[in-house]
């Protein structure tokens, strides 16, 4: 887990998509409503463990598929909160890793981290994206109807 990095600044969109060569794809699920959240966080949990390396003692690490589904979740209530609808998750497995890209329809809004404030209800989103993943980012897509990627790559524990 990253805990040297606070996201108080938005990451540029340089165009850098997440590297997907070596990726297999994992799952790709639709949302449409904050009462999907609870389904689409089972959906990717099962899919990681559909897909996960097994550790010496033969079982998925439940806390990377934890961890996973919670950034999943936040990246998805972020969509839903800013973005234009449908919001789209595409779980990739990389081969130390996962790799899990949001789309939603509003590109022309960049993601924009807060800084964490004590009692403050939500908000924090993105500095858990930030705390669990080895890297993030986000890049607009150059489709004829653009769409926004907000991805985040964590590493098998």
């Amino acid at each position: 887990m990253r805990t040297d990095r606070q996201p108080d600044s938005t990451p540029p969109a340089t165009g850098l998509e997440p590297d997907v060569r070596s990726a297999r794809p994992a799952g790709r699920w639709e949302f449409t409503d904050a009462d999907e959240l609870p389904a689409l966080r089972r959906s990717v949990t099962e899919a990681a463990g559909r897909s996960a390396v097994l550790n010496a003692d033969g079982h998925a690490d439940a806390a990377t598929h934890h961890n996973l589904a919670l950034v999943t979740t936040e990246l998805a209530t972020n969509a839903l909160k800013y973005g234009v609808k449908p919001g789209v998750v595409r779980l990739h497995r990389l081969p130390a890793g996962w790799l899990v890209d949001v789309a939603d329809g509003r590109a022309d809004q960049a993601p924009r981290p807060q800084a964490p404030v004590p009692g403050r209800p939500g908000g924090n989103g993105l500095l858990i994206v930030s705390m669990l993943s080895v890297r993030w980012g986000w890049y607009v897509d150059s489709n004829s109807t653009p769409r926004k990627h907000v991805w985040a790559e964590l590493a098998d524990s």
